[in-house]
């Protein structure tokens, strides 16, 4: 009996490895390559955000204005945090841990602004691209 508890851990520790590894590769990926790539994201990859140290990672989000874009939030902090549109559009909490995904409107042109309703010095910022 203590194998499989001992087998049911480290499968538990493998998968949590391979979700942190994916999580920290498509964060990267997600912040350069999906803002300057917006008709990439026609393929359905959407867009990748990261709230760690009480900062949104990338600040800048960029879309085709005018359309909806799934976004999906990951906090690595150890509180909860939010995703606002400074226009209230859109607001969704993020618990400490976990993540979420929302549907966001970009503007049609210029930019629109994001912030952490917990945590106002956290801003970002949406782009048409």
């Amino acid at each position: 009996m203590r194998r499989t508890i001992s087998g049911r851990r480290r499968a538990g520790f493998a998968l949590s490895l391979v979700l942190l590894l994916a999580a920290c590769g498509s964060s990267s990926d997600g912040g350069g390559g999906e803002g300057g790539g917006g008709g990439g994201g026609d393929g359905g990859a959407g867009l990748t955000l990261t709230i760690k140290d009480f900062a949104f990672h990338p600040d800048t989000l960029s879309a085709p204005g005018g359309q909806q874009a799934p976004v999906t939030i990951t906090n690595e902090d150890s509180v909860t945090h939010s995703f606002t549109l400074d226009d209230g559009g859109v607001s969704r909490d993020v618990p400490a841990g976990q993540t979420v995904e929302v549907t966001v409107p970009f503007p049609a042109s210029a930019t629109a602004g994001f912030h952490c309703k917990f945590h106002p010095s956290m801003t970002g910022t949406l782009r048409a691209a």
